[in-house]
């Protein structure tokens, strides 16, 4: 039942199993073309956010959700030609839709700060990296060695 997100996509896929060892909640097809992966969660019970220094931010259950579409698309990225070739999708400019939880699961807060939460964050994620301290110092040495005078 593609039509229930509301013209953005198109169809349906018909393969589940695109990428080895993953299979992807429902596959589909955007109105571009695209491939979207949509990665479906509990929506009962999970608490999707908690206050951090006067903010909502997503909870863990939601993190875990967002790292499982990220294995997807990786996938879908190392194995595209593979796919392309065998079942006729283009996976070059996948996405994902993270569905998760509902907010009468936690009517402490707000629908409204809910659904900002969740807002600000989706928001963020192409503009956010993370690295570790020693990936840090290691781009930093490297950088400073082809500066170095031959």
């Amino acid at each position: 039942m593609h039509w229930i997100f509301a013209g953005r996509v198109i169809s349906q896929a018909e393969q589940r199993r695109l990428a080895p060892g993953d299979e992807v909640d429902i596959p589909l097809i955007r109105g571009d073309g695209s491939f979207q992966v949509v990665e479906l969660k509990r929506a009962a019970g999970a608490k999707l956010v908690k206050e951090h220094r006067g903010s909502w931010v997503p909870r863990r259950e939601v993190h875990d959700a967002i790292g499982q579409a990220i294995n997807h698309l990786v996938g879908l990225d190392e194995n595209r030609e593979r796919i392309l070739e065998e079942f006729g999708v283009d996976t070059r400019r996948a996405s994902a839709l993270v569905l998760v939880g509902h907010p009468s699961s936690q009517p402490e807060v707000s629908e409204r700060q809910i659904n900002e939460a969740l807002r600000i964050h989706t928001s963020h994620l192409n503009r956010i990296e993370v690295l570790t301290y020693k990936e840090l110092v290691d781009s930093a040495e490297r950088a400073l060695a082809l500066g170095e005078p031959a």
